[in-house]
């Protein structure tokens, strides 16, 4: 009885022992590891590093993994999204255990209260099986591809073409006003494109380096959206009953007047013989549209900066990469298709008044389409901006 008591007590004692012991403790890790999101140039990022932290870290026998942002995309987003981080991949984060730290300030105050050191104890969350969901290379394209199109049926930039077209339609060569015409329109694409290029390389640039500043940015895009489907449908209802004195999604007036007065000056010099030089019939409608394209972009990029901002969202790669250069590519062709086919139909027909007198009378149409768009980019921002999983997704071939 007295060995059945000891041995019962030695039992009690043995559990309490291995219970208490931290050394032992379910969970933790006999090599302690750590993953850290970098980004060179990163100004944040050197002020950890001159707190000491990594060392400091190290020192204490903690394996650090680190990944650069930039030059590894897909395994910095895994990581974001197994985490939920909110706003995506971004620098620095320390991911430790279960749990991740982001921002300086943060991080700094981790490493000093013991706090990075004791979740490095523990785990970290298995990525190697995590499969980022995809939008198929065709759900991309087709998406550019509907939003090209509708933006490049936008009246401002058809009204943009037609007094173009107008001016130029003193000539009665055809041959030359094709030529002119389609040096206008592709000046208006390569401008658009080089805008997109531009737009899609800050935003990336931003994301990655400011990673917790996307919540912003895609709350700032939600509320634009949201303001342009508004506008929009306001301006649906007006020209449902023709009141079209009343739209208010346009060019500003005194922006419309300073490209008539562009375009009259210059479309009088191609039209005297003196300027029938190839050089002269290319370079100064190529001139008129880029300023018509910086111009007009208040109108018609309305369409083409909501569609950056899901592109630079739902695309891995690197900051600039070749499947958003080609989705941009795609994007600004359908832009300009519009253009291209009432360019030929004005300059075969001689007649500008029919075209602007069937855009008007189908404005509404172009109106509750385009309000459309933006209700669904207004929603879209609005579930990114709150970390749903419903836009985990990414674009990929």
């Amino acid at each position: 009885m007295k060995q059945s008591f000891h041995l019962s007590v030695f039992l009690f004692f043995l559990i309490m022992i291995t219970v208490g012991s931290p050394a032992i403790e379910a969970g933790s890790l006999e090599h302690p590891k750590i993953v850290y999101l970098d980004l060179d140039g990163c100004e944040v990022c050197d002020i950890i590093k001159n707190h000491g932290v990594l060392a400091g870290l190290e020192d204490q026998g903690i394996e650090i993994v680190v990944y650069d942002v930039v030059r590894n995309p897909l395994i910095a987003d895994k990581y974001a999204q197994a985490y939920g981080v909110r706003g995506g991949r971004a620098a620095p984060i320390i991911f430790a255990g279960d749990v991740y730290f982001r921002g300086a300030e943060t991080i700094i105050e981790a490493f000093e209260s013991g706090e990075i050191a004791m979740h490095a104890q523990h785990p970290l969350r298995d990525i190697e099986n995590y499969q980022v969901r995809e939008f198929s290379f065709i759900t991309g394209l087709l998406f550019v591809i509907l939003a090209g199109l509708l933006d490049g049926i936008n009246p401002c930039a058809i009204a943009m073409l037609l007094m173009f077209i107008s001016m130029m339609g003193v000539t009665k060569k055809t041959k030359l006003l094709l030529v002119v015409t389609i040096s206008y329109i592709s000046a208006i694409f390569v401008t658009y494109f080089v805008i997109g290029v531009g737009f899609l390389t800050v935003l990336g640039l931003s994301r990655a380096a400011f990673g917790n500043i996307s919540f912003y940015l895609y709350g700032f895009f939600f509320l634009l959206t949201t303001g342009l489907a508004l506008l929009t449908l306001y301006d649906f209802w007006v020209t449902r009953k023709n009141r079209y004195d009343k739209v208010k999604n346009q060019l500003p007036r005194f922006i419309r007047a300073f490209n008539r007065r562009l375009m009259d000056k210059l479309t009088k010099a191609i039209d005297e013989d003196r300027v029938f030089k190839v050089f002269w019939l290319v370079a100064i409608p190529v001139v008129i549209g880029v300023l018509v394209g910086i111009t007009e972009a208040a109108c018609t990029g309305q369409i083409y900066i909501a569609v950056l901002a899901s592109l630079e969202a739902n695309v891995t790669g690197r900051t600039l990469g070749v499947l958003q250069l080609f989705y941009l590519f795609v994007f600004n062709l359908m832009f300009i298709t519009p253009l291209i086919i009432i360019a030929l139909i004005a300059i075969y027909t001689k007649n500008t008044i029919s075209i602007a007198n069937f855009v008007r009378q189908h404005l509404f149409l172009i109106k509750f389409l385009t309000a459309l768009f933006f209700i669904l980019m207004a929603l879209y921002f609005l579930l990114l901006t709150l970390d749903s999983p419903w836009v985990q997704f990414e674009f990929s071939l």
